[in-house]
């Protein structure tokens, strides 16, 4: 059963990091327009903060792969900050109305460096 571990405890991270990637790949006109400044910002902080905190659940949680033990937070914050930077990339090559936008890559990083000294509080 250990062989399995792996998906049984991170799931939630991997479909979280699908829904991140169908929400940012979306045409922005399928999108509700919220008039509050910045919001998008806000949505990046929490789609990266919650992201980390599902990953290092799931990777502390999982017996498959050892070698995730060790170093996971700052693992999972490199992948975290990948991932949104690929993300932006992406917006910039396959979409014609979203864009890389350095604010939302440095919001990505926010949620993710937040995430990450939550996760270091609630593993003590």
């Amino acid at each position: 059963m250990q062989s399995n571990s792996f998906l049984k405890y991170n799931w939630p991270s991997i479909l979280w990091a699908a829904f991140i990637l169908y929400l940012c790949m979306m045409p922005s006109k399928h999108l509700p327009h919220i008039p509050i400044p910045n919001f998008d910002k806000i949505v990046h902080f929490t789609f990266y903060f919650t992201f980390v905190l599902l990953t290092n659940w799931g990777w502390m949680k999982q017996q498959a792969f050892d070698s995730l033990h060790k170093n996971a937070l700052l693992k999972i914050f490199v992948l975290a900050c990948a991932y949104g930077f690929t993300i932006e990339v992406l917006q910039e090559t396959l979409t014609t109305d979203r864009h890389f936008e350095l604010l939302d890559e440095a919001a990505n990083a926010t949620g993710t460096a937040i995430g990450s000294l939550l996760a270091v509080k609630l593993l003590k």
